[in-house]
C-alpha cells in the first residue's frame, strides 16, 4: 500500500541522515543500500549502537577514532555514569520566525503563530517575586497557555516510566518540574507525557541555561523547557516545603523596532492573553492583625519567595534595628529571630545585606520598614545574588512600621491583594512629592477629594496624599469631606 511506501521512505530518509544507509540512486535500481561500516568502527572494542549505553572511555575512543578518520564525531550524551549514542539533533525551533515583527493588535492567528515560534519565555508564577526565564527545548511542542499548578516530579528526576504522582499531575493538568540528570531529556519528556503532564520544566544542574536536545523524542507531543540552576532550585526547595505554585508559561516576542504595533516595549508576551496574565501577577497585599485592624500595605521585594498567605507569623525586631552590624553574618539577636518575621529599619547598608542576615539567622520572613510613607519592590543587582534568600522579603511604609513596633511577640498574617501594586505606588509617590498635582488650586482640591475616595481603604496612601497636598499648597489639609 502507498502508506507503507511512505513510511519506508521516511525511515530510509531518517537513517540516511544518521549516515547508516546510503540513499537510493538510479544505478542501484532505486534501492537504498546499507552503508558499509568503516574499518575504524570494526576495530573498536565494542559495537556502537544508537540508544545503547556505553562507558565514557569507550565513547571517547569512538569519538577520537572518527575524528582521526576525518568523519564527524558521533553524537554522545552523558546519562548518569554512562554515555548514549543518539541521532543527530534536529531542532523544532525556527530561526526565521524569531525575527518576525510583533503580531498586529487583535490578530489572533498572528498572535498564535508568534506564541508557537518563540525560543524562550518567562514563567509568571502567582505571588513569586520575580519571573523565571525558560528556554524551549529543540524538541517537543510550544508551551501550554494559561495559569496552571506547578508540581514537582516524583521521582524528582522524572526518570520513572510513569511518575509516582501521575494521578495528581493528570488531575490538575500541571506543569511538571524535574531535575536534570540520570536519564535523557527525551526520556523525561516521554515519562511526563505518560503521566498526564501539560509541560515539563527541567532545572539545570550546572550554571547557565540551554535549549535541551532530544533526538530520542523529536516529535514528542509535550512542551519541554529548561530553567537555570539557582532559580530552579529555589522553586524546588519551596515546593518541597509544601508551597503551592500557580504558573503561566509566557512566550516572549522581541523586536528591535515595530511597524505593526505602537509600543515602547522591545520584548513582550506574544498574545493579549499572555500579557494580561503578566500584568495580573500578585505583587503585594496588607498586614492583617494590627491594632485597630489598620490595613497597612506591603510590596514584595524582587528576590526571595512567595508569601504563604494562610501562614501566621510572630513578629520580632532586629538587633541592631537596621541589621547593619559589621563583622557578623548574623543578627545580634539571631536566637530570638529564628522562625519569626523580623522587622528591620531601612538605611545603613544594602537591602540584600539586611535580608541575608535575616536569612542566616533563620528568620521566616524579612520586613523592611521604609523611612517615608512609600513602598517599593526593592531588589539587588546582579539578580543572581538574591537567589540564596529562600524566605519572603517585603517592605512596609513608615506608618506600617510604627504599627509593627506594637506587635513584638504577637501574630500577624499577610493576605495578598491584586490592588496593591508597584505602579499604583509610583502614582501615589507623584502626589507625595507634589509632581502629580494640577497647577490650579481649584483642581487640586477636586483631585484631593477624588484621590481620598479612590484610596479610602488604604491608610498609607491617604497619609501620603495628604502629606503631598500640604506641601503643594503650603497650607492646612482640609478634613475629609470638606475639600471643596
Amino acid at each position: 500500500p502507498r502508506s507503507s511506501i511512505t513510511i519506508m521512505n521516511s525511515i530510509v530518509a531518517a537513517l540516511a541522515a544518521l549516515a547508516l544507509v546510503v540513499p537510493a540512486r538510479a544505478q542501484d535500481g532505486g534501492v537504498a543500500r546499507v552503508k558499509e561500516e568503516p574499518d575504524y568502527v570494526k576495530r573498536l572494542p565494542f559495537k556502537p549502537k544508537l540508544f545503547e549505553p556505553v562507558d565514557a572511555e569507550d565513547a571517547e575512543q569512538h569519538i577520537k577514532a572518527a575524528q582521526e578518520h576525518g568523519d564527524a564525531a558521533p553524537n554522545y550524551f552523558q546519562v548518569g555514569e554512562e554515555m548514549l549514542m543518539l541521532p543527530e539533533v534536529f531542532s523544532n525551533l525556527d530561526d526565521a520566525a524569531v525575527k518576525q515583527d510583533f503580531p498586529h493588535e487583535g490578530n489572533a492567528a498572528e498572535e498564535e503563530a508568534s506564541r508557537s515560534s518563540r525560543w524562550w519565555g518567562r514563567l509568571y508564577i502567582d505571588g513569586w517575586p520575580q519571573t523565571v526565564q525558560y528556554m524551549r527545548a529543540h524538541f517537543g511542542e510550544p508551551p501550554p497557555a494559561g495559569l496552571r499548578p506547578m508540581i514537582l516530579a516524583d521521582p524528582p528526576d522524572a526518570c520513572a516510566a510513569v511518575l509516582n504522582n501521575a494521578e495528581e499531575i493528570k488531575k490538575y493538568d500541571a506543569i511538571v518540574v524535574a531535575k536534570r540528570g540520570t536519564c535523557t531529556f527525551g526520556t523525561k519528556g516521554k515519562n511526563v507525557l505518560a503521566s498526564g503532564g501539560a509541560a515539563l520544566v527541567i532545572v539545570n544542574n550546572e550554571p547557565g541555561n540551554m535549549h535541551a536536545p532530544g533526538p530520542d523524542a523529536h516529535d514528542l507531543k509535550l512542551s519541554v523547557s529548561m530553567v537555570a540552576e539557582d532559580e530552579g532550585n529555589l522553586l524546588i526547595s519551596s515546593m518541597e516545603k509544601g508551597m503551592a505554585l500557580m504558573a503561566a508559561m509566557v512566550p516572549i516576542h522581541c523586536a528591535a523596532q515595530s511597524e505593526t504595533v505602537k509600543t515602547m516595549e522591545l520584548c513582550r508576551g506574544s498574545t493579549e492573553a499572555d500579557r494580561a496574565i503578566a500584568n495580573s501577577i500578585i505583587e503585594g497585599g496588607w498586614v492583617k492583625g494590627l491594632p485597630g485592624d489598620a490595613k497597612h500595605e506591603y510590596l514584595q521585594a524582587t528576590f526571595g519567595t512567595k508569601i504563604p498567605t494562610a501562614k501566621k507569623y510572630e513578629i520580632v525586631h532586629a538587633s541592631p534595628p537596621n541589621a547593619c552590624n559589621e563583622g557578623s553574618e548574623l543578627l545580634d539577636n539571631a536566637e530570638q529571630v529564628a522562625g519569626k518575621a523580623v522587622v528591620i529599619e531601612r538605611g545603613g547598608c544594602q537591602f540584600l545585606e539586611k535580608a541575608m542576615k535575616a536569612w542566616s539567622s533563620n528568620a521566616s520572613m524579612v520586613i523592611i520598614v521604609n523611612s517615608e510613607t512609600s513602598i517599593n519592590r526593592y531588589g539587588c543587582e546582579p539578580r543572581w545574588k538574591g537567589l540564596k534568600v529562600d524566605i519572603p522579603a517585603l517592605m512596609v511604609t513608615d506608618k506600617g512600621g510604627e504599627a509593627l513596633k506594637l506587635m513584638k511577640g504577637k501574630i500577624v498574617e499577610f493576605p495578598a491583594s491584586p490592588k496593591v501594586r508597584k505602579d499604583t505606588w509610583l502614582k501615589i509617590d507623584s502626589y507625595r512629592d507634589t509632581t502629580g498635582w494640577a497647577k490650579k488650586k481649584s483642581e487640586q482640591k477636586m483631585q484631593l477629594k477624588q484621590l481620598r475616595a479612590e484610596h479610602a481603604e488604604w491608610p498609607d496612601r491617604i497619609a501620603a496624599i495628604n502629606m503631598g497636598y500640604g506641601l503643594k499648597t503650603d497650607g492646612p489639609v482640609p478634613p475629609h469631606g470638606e475639600e471643596l
